[in-house]
């Protein structure tokens, strides 16, 4: 009995996780809070750990307990937080486990800025959230093989999607173009239309329109 209580207790943070942002280095993780905005509960300015990111890309890597998730990568200036810039198309994943966006720039002109890397789910539970500290650096890019971090589980697949986000310290929208989106093996879907409301912040979802799957 005791060991199967251990096993059960063992098992209870990977059964509870939403999604961890494996590389760059995370500011900071609480599944409790994983879903207040800007960077999951945790300080905006925290500065513990500060990862250098090459504005001509480096890889993000997650791991997500979800069974789809729509991914969205922004960066801001440390010293204006809700100016967020978005750094890649909507990516959708498909199958839980640990993925890999493998080359994402930084913005152009922003070599020596001391910033914020953002990463928000969109997930069956709603909206999450975690940063990066990170310093935009020139020179060449991150590779993906030289990062070990960066992989993909064999049951994930991924592709860009036409969802764009309008968010801030009040409001969250992700707004689209159609009401579903094609699935790896043709299939559809189902759009997530649900709205939530966290405090001051306001959630409404919708997973729509492929453009093309990668990463599979």
């Amino acid at each position: 009995m005791q060991l199967k209580a251990f096993v059960l207790l063992a098992l209870l943070p990977a059964a509870y996780a939403h999604f961890s942002l494996d590389f760059p280095t995370s500011i900071g993780f609480d599944d409790d809070t994983e879903g207040q905005y800007p960077c999951g509960g945790i300080n905006f300015g925290n500065r513990a750990v500060v990862n250098d990111f090459p504005i001509n890309g480096a890889p993000i890597a997650l791991t997500s307990t979800h069974p789809e998730n729509t991914w969205f990568f922004r960066a801001a200036r440390l010293d204006d937080p809700e100016n967020w810039f978005t750094l890649s198309p909507a990516i959708d994943q498909l199958g839980n486990g640990r993925f890999c966006a493998g080359n994402i720039r930084g913005p152009a002109g922003w070599e020596g800025v001391d910033g914020v890397l953002q990463v928000v789910a969109n997930a069956p539970d709603g909206f999450l959230f975690q940063c990066a500290a990170v310093k935009f650096v020139g020179g060449d890019a991150i590779s993906p093989s030289d990062e070990s971090a960066c992989r993909n589980d064999t049951k994930v697949t991924a592709g860009y999607v036409s969802d764009s986000l309008i968010l801030d310290a009040t409001t969250t929208q992700l707004n689209g173009v159609g009401p579903s989106q094609t699935g790896i093996n043709g299939g559809s879907l189902t759009p997530n239309a649900a709205v939530r409301r966290d405090g001051a912040l306001a959630v409404v979802g919708g997973i729509i329109g492929a453009l093309g799957f990668f990463f599979a």
